[in-house]
């Protein structure tokens, strides 16, 4: 059993699903990836809740009056206490208490609150989770974390495509794409430790502004017909840079030089090209070109324990 709990953001303990499944009762945060009404010998009428994190999803049973009073939606997150519970004379997990939990900026603190029931590629979800585990850095993981688990990128970050007729142009394609551009990175020796950091997480997030400029229905979002995705990268990242300034200046200075040197037309204020820049440009283009597939990653690496700090 993987033994790791981890803390909401009220700091209740609270497991992986994947462990949840052995417990006879468990309470967290969790997202809600759908609701199914279905018909039980109870005179109450039940619903099925599909939760889900980083690790897996499981089903749970709600009265459709706790549903109505607490104006619990679908793709949002929800603050669950579930109990093993008989319906007849099968073994079921019923919510005891069911709340909205959306109220906050993210859905968590960490990637195990992100949910693998809405990527539809696990083994490359895994993969991000096991470059997340690369990073060594707590300062350059947390930036990570506090960029992708925004309410309005964490999902899309999942589901939308690289771009639409081009590379990667399918559900995951920029999940894919940007775990290509990091894993390239990874094998450059001449970056130190913190250096190699940032260049990981600045291959992550290079391309973070499409999530607001493509839909996973493959075509533009409303925004996307107006504005260029990478003039949003700096947009969605810029309270997470704030907050880096405070901690290591120094690396926020170069993920801003890299992300706008992304930026068709721009020209650097050097003649030397930065070694973050070159790399990132390097990396980017061998993905383009190549469209190599990182999934073995996870399966060569899925040893290395999860993050479980929501």
């Amino acid at each position: 059993m993987n033994t790791i709990t981890t803390n909401t953001i009220k700091d209740t303990i609270q497991p992986l699903l994947v462990d949840a499944k052995d417990y006879m009762r468990f309470t967290g945060r969790y997202y809600l990836c759908e609701v199914e009404y279905v018909n039980t010998t109870s005179a109450q009428e039940r619903c099925k809740l599909t939760l889900s994190d980083s690790s897996g999803t499981i089903e749970v049973y709600a009265r459709y009056e706790q549903l109505r009073d607490e104006a619990i939606l679908v793709d949002a997150m929800v603050h669950v206490e579930v109990a093993k519970s008989f319906i007849g004379e099968q073994s079921v997990r019923v919510c005891k208490v069911l709340a909205c939990a959306d109220d906050c900026d993210t859905i968590g603190t960490s990637l195990a609150a992100l949910p693998i029931a809405k990527c539809p590629r696990t083994d490359i979800f895994k993969a991000l989770l096991v470059m997340e585990s690369r990073i060594q850095s707590e300062v350059m993981k947390e930036f990570l974390c506090d960029v992708l688990l925004q309410k309005h990128v964490a999902i899309a970050y999942l589901e939308c495509p690289a771009t639409l007729n081009g590379h990667h142009s399918y559900g995951a394609g920029l999940l894919e794409h940007s775990i290509d551009v990091a894993w390239n990175i990874l094998g450059v020796q001449t970056f130190k430790s913190i250096e190699r950091d940032t260049a990981i997480v600045a291959a992550l997030l290079h391309d973070i502004g499409k999530t607001q400029t493509l839909a996973n229905q493959q075509m533009p979002s409303r925004l996307g017909c107006r504005v260029d995705s990478p003039h949003l990268t700096l947009e969605l990242c810029a309270g997470a840079l704030k907050k880096l300034d405070a901690r290591a200046p120094l690396m926020a200075e170069r993920l801003r030089e890299a992300w706008v040197a992304l930026i068709p037309g721009t020209a650097l204020s050097t003649d030397r090209k930065p070694l973050l820049i070159d790399v990132l440009e390097r990396s980017k283009h061998f993905s383009i070109e190549g469209e190599q597939s990182m999934a073995f990653l996870a399966d060569a690496e899925m040893g290395v324990p999860i993050t479980a700090n929501h």
